[in-house]
């Protein structure tokens, strides 16, 4: 997957390191002169840069950085993506009362909502609140683990990106989120993505 994470990457660092650097940059500049809704806007933008490296992953790759940065304030992306995120937190909050590891293990589980939510509302799906939690904890049967692994194999060039004070980040970010985002779409593959009806053949139907 890190093997496939690098190739994909491959002519297109720069890309991935401009988007990695705006994204830092104005969400860090959001959630650090704001607070409240300054951090929610700072975590949307940062699950919105998941959004465009999965859209990357599949050849579609955003040009207009802002749009790409932003882009979960429209298309009927922000109620979903809003009751996601916090309810995810709030569930992670209360798992973690229980010690550490059970909410690590609730994080593993969690990990594949905001690609789940994504899926589904360009599906044109109406989702529920806690849609995309329950089918990523349903998807992560058995491969939380595997994952959990996955993200500490990371760990070397995370501390080698602390010694370059940051600096190195703009390279790990998008090599880490790529290959979360090829992990994602190997174990989901197609099931979330499903079209809707098409309206005009309903009426024929008819």
């Amino acid at each position: 997957m890190k093997r496939n994470a690098k190739q994909t990457l491959s002519g297109n660092w720069q890309w991935a390191v401009i988007l990695t650097l705006l994204t830092s940059i104005i969400s860090g500049g959001i959630g650090g002169v704001t607070w409240g809704i300054g951090y929610f806007i700072a975590e949307m933008i940062w699950i919105v840069y998941d959004y465009a490296v999965l859209d990357f992953t599949k050849g579609t790759q955003e040009q207009n950085y802002f749009n790409a940065m932003f882009c979960a304030f429209t298309n009927n992306r922000f109620i979903p993506v809003f009751l996601t995120w916090l309810l995810e937190l709030i569930f992670l909050c209360l798992w973690s009362l229980l010690l550490i590891v059970p909410g690590i293990v609730k994080a593993m589980a969690y990990s594949q909502a905001f690609y789940i939510d994504k899926d589904l509302i360009e599906s044109g799906k109406d989702i529920q609140a806690t849609e995309a939690i329950k089918r990523s904890r349903e998807l992560m049967v058995g491969h939380k683990w595997e994952f959990f692994v996955l993200q500490l194999s990371f760990m070397g060039w995370a501390i080698l990106s602390c010694l370059t004070f940051g600096i190195g980040f703009l390279w790990l970010l998008p090599y880490v989120h790529t290959t979360n985002a090829l992990y994602y779409r190997q174990l989901a593959g197609d099931r979330f993505r499903s079209t809707v009806e098409n309206p005009t053949n309903e009426m024929k139907s008819e």
